[in-house]
């Protein structure tokens, strides 16, 4: 029997599979790193949005409905989506890790797969077994608040990063903390109700010192494409402070400026401690009713490369939500030693738009400057699919460089090695404690 050699692309494929990962962003909870049911597992948030975006009605996603009847529901509008990217990722991990082969999913077929996911959500090796066995992955960094309380279920390769989205961005990201409320929060957050200036900085410091050690490794926060990062107004400051200590209303300007003088504390702290900040931009949030969009303003690459300059010692990861800004990017990380790139997030998730991304990247940035993957998923199934996507598109991205003399065949495992592991284990600081 004759069989075809393998393709480039193909051969690339199987030099990730061999290559150990650091996946440097995601949600995934301790206590339930793996989907409790199947519909838990298709209402991640990408599934979730373009069901709606063909016609399921909100009420079909309600918490309160059992899980099987939440399939059900889904099972019409999902056959509408069947051709995206996203269908394609959740049918990849419906067959490689339930061994479901039907083309769809239908109300005649769904109830073994149901019965299977409900089956390893209660086993706890399913977690380490998709993660590091088929999936290869060395690290995952999660979300502190993420972390369980029973340290028993965090293991020795899940990390944390520290999400300060509501400090920069009050009412904008999470919805946790209104606007209006950021003075109340701030002072719960730090133990204190601060009322000067020195005392505010002094109090935010000592909360990261506190709070960024040990297996906390980093911070994040997002930064909405409207969102400035300029000098705090020393004076002004100190007239919110005085006027908040004392129980006075704070209008929406006042809370601007209190924010402003509290992100640069942030930003000051990690360039005296030489800390990674890594920032998700280039969306905007909230638009007509919580929906995002991809967004660039023209200015936006001098305003914060003027950050990234006056902060030289703290390391910033920037998390592109739009194409638009693709090529300066890539220019701020060969340009900045302190600017990096990470993965493809949010809006640029796509395979197309992964080999755009990677292929840009790859010739323009240094492979210490750039990580290759970050799944920015809640369980471990949606880390197993959004890899796979991952590797075509950098096989793809890859196998069009090499017949063109770009590299030669035999540079791609440590050019790999690198991207994947190397690069977001120094930039994190994800070694072993």
């Amino acid at each position: 029997m004759f069989t075809s050699e393998p393709s480039l692309a193909q051969r690339i494929e199987r030099m990730i599979a061999d290559t150990p990962i650091i996946d440097p962003h995601t949600h995934i909870r301790c206590d339930q790193p793996n989907a409790p049911d199947l519909a838990s597992l298709m209402s991640y948030h990408w599934v979730q949005t373009e069901l709606r975006a063909v016609g399921m009605p909100a009420a079909d996603f309600a918490a309160e409905l059992p899980a099987d009847e939440r399939v059900r529901r889904s099972i019409p509008y999902l056959r509408k989506m069947r051709n995206t990217a996203t269908a394609w990722c959740l049918y990849r991990i419906f067959r490689d890790l339930f061994d479901f082969f039907d083309p769809d999913l239908t109300e005649a077929n769904y109830r073994d797969l149901f019965d299977a996911v409900a089956k390893t959500g209660q086993d706890p090796t399913w977690a380490p077994t998709v993660l590091g066995e088929r999936c290869h992955i060395e690290t995952v960094v999660t979300s502190l608040g993420n972390r369980s309380a029973d340290p028993a279920k965090n293991p020795a390769n899940v990390l944390f990063r520290l999400d300060v989205h509501d400090l920069f961005s009050p009412g904008v990201t999470t919805g946790q903390t209104t606007k209006g409320a950021y003075y109340e929060a701030l002072a719960q957050l730090l133990g204190e109700r601060p009322a000067t200036t020195e005392g505010l900085s002094r109090l935010v410091r000592d909360w990261l010192d506190r709070t960024v050690t040990g297996p906390v490794r980093f911070t994040n926060t997002h930064l909405p494409i409207e969102q400035r990062l300029l000098p705090p107004d020393a004076i002004e400051t100190q007239r919110v402070l005085t006027q908040a200590a004392n129980n006075g209303a704070l209008s929406d300007p006042d809370i601007d400026v209190l924010v402003r003088f509290v992100t640069w504390q942030i930003l000051g702290w990690h360039h005296d401690h030489q800390k990674a900040i890594q920032i998700t931009v280039g969306a905007e949030s909230n638009i007509c009713d919580g929906k995002s969009i991809p967004r660039f303003q023209e200015n936006w690459t001098s305003e914060m490369t003027r950050v990234f300059h006056h902060f030289g010692n703290a390391r910033f990861d920037l998390m592109m939500a739009s194409d638009l800004l693709t090529h300066e990017t890539a220019i701020l990380a060969r340009k900045f030693p302190n600017v990096y790139a990470s993965g493809y997030w949010s809006h640029n998730f796509f395979p197309a738009t992964i080999e755009k991304i990677f292929g840009m990247r790859v010739q323009m940035a240094p492979m210490t400057k750039f990580s290759g993957f970050l799944s920015d998923a809640s369980h471990v199934e949606w880390t197993y699919g959004k890899l796979q996507i991952v590797k075509k598109a950098i096989a793809t991205s890859l196998s069009h460089l090499v017949p063109s003399g770009y590299y030669e065949e035999f540079d791609l495992p440590a050019l790999l090695h690198q991207i994947l592991h190397d690069t977001p284990r120094d930039l994190f600081n994800l070694s072993p404690a």
